[in-house]
């Protein structure tokens, strides 16, 4: 079975969405987010090429819409290596 690892950067950009969603909607629903989110990030790593080439942010680098968020991720033997989770309003100017 194929696993997802996430980079520094990815697991503080989930914290940050998770820490705003206990302020903006409530403890429930930002987990039922990020429990959400994980199993994308696991679906990703059993189907990496699901998401789409993002050679505007480098070759290489695929992305995937979920929600109102872009996941950002390279394709590695035995699965994914998550590298950004950002708000698909800025995404353009993302610097990996």
């Amino acid at each position: 079975m194929n696993s997802y690892r996430l980079t520094e950067r990815a697991e503080a950009e989930i914290l940050e969405i998770f820490l705003y969603g206990i302020e903006q909607f409530g403890v429930r629903q930002a987990r039922l987010y990020k429990d959400d989110m994980e199993h994308c990030f696991q679906l990703l790593a059993e189907t990496p090429h699901m998401g789409r080439p993002a050679p505007m942010i480098a070759e290489g680098i695929r992305r995937h819409e979920h929600k109102s968020h872009v996941i950002l991720y390279e394709p590695t033997r035995d699965g994914v290596l998550i590298l950004a989770v950002v708000h698909g309003r800025s995404v353009r100017r993302l610097k990996l």
